[in-house]
């Protein structure tokens, strides 16, 4: 595991609390799903994010776009952003290798440079798309819902002209976008009952408090409840995230499960315990 690519521990509090806020938020999946994407854009420093719910049946598809949700584009971008999905005569040189990870991957997260080359991105049939769109760095974050080609797509954007996303900010986009699977889905758009439901707000407290390093006594002297409580608590957070213990729990969030790294097939190596 690189060293430059585990997030630091103040990172790691600011996606707990991002993700825990908009768990917590009344209203609509859209409005959290806005609410998520601008912490997120925030956190990265992307200048735009789109969302889609789509489908695509084969690698050589273009995407059958059933829901688009955006931040940070003008409406002229983000008009010309929904054609060129569905123009099929041109279609966008990254397409065939995010289909083809579909296949083989549940959940991915891409740079642009990760897919294709450099002179397939800048040439001739892919740069008037970055010219039109004036966006020319690209994040994916995709999520397969069902086999039949479903899937959730997110992208995070910076401008022409600015730097590419690092590894770091690539890792963290995945974590974030790892921990909110109860909005990827809809209900309407596929019959996969099942969602992964949030902490219950009592259980949320208890991990931003783990996170912020509080041992069980102490946290039960925060909250006013007795030992035995948070000690439940936490259970039920460790059962949650699929972790043993809060050396565990911090790697979830440090490290991630692996998949936003390119040719790692399903883990990554443990990364060093936090101090305390």
């Amino acid at each position: 595991m690189r060293k430059d690519t585990l997030i630091p521990e103040s990172e790691v509090r600011r996606i707990v609390r991002l993700v825990g806020r908009v768990a917590d938020m009344e209203g609509s999946r859209p409005a959290k799903r806005r609410a998520l994407m601008t912490g997120l854009a925030k956190m990265i420093d992307a200048d735009a994010w789109a969302w889609i719910i789509s489908r695509a049946a084969d690698e050589h598809d273009n995407p059958a776009v059933a829901y688009f949700q955006h931040g940070g584009y003008t409406d002229e971008q983000a008009a010309r952003s929904a054609q060129i999905m569905q123009d099929r005569q041109n279609t966008p040189v990254e397409y065939q290798a995010l289909n083809r990870l579909r296949l083989t991957s549940k959940r991915f997260t891409r740079r642009w440079d990760q897919l294709v080359t450099p002179e397939e991105w800048y040439g001739p049939r892919n740069r008037r798309i970055l010219e039109a769109l004036g966006f020319e760095h690209v994040l994916y974050c995709v999520k397969v819902l069902d086999d039949s080609g479903l899937f959730s797509g997110i992208t995070l954007k910076r401008r022409t002209g600015r730097r590419n996303f690092t590894p770091l900010e690539q890792r963290i986009a995945h974590i974030v976008t790892g921990e909110i699977d109860w909005l990827h889905g809809e209900e309407s758009l596929h019959s996969v009952a099942r969602r992964v439901h949030p902490l219950p707000p009592s259980q949320r407290t208890v991990l931003m408090l783990l996170m912020e390093g509080h041992n069980k006594p102490r946290i039960a002297a925060k909250l006013g409840c007795s030992y035995n409580t948070v000690k439940d608590h936490v259970k039920a957070i460790y059962a949650h995230f699929k972790v043993h213990n809060v050396a565990e729990l911090f790697r979830h969030f440090r490290a991630g499960d692996g998949q936003d790294v390119v040719g790692h097939p399903h883990g990554l190596a443990e990364p060093d315990p936090p101090n305390g």
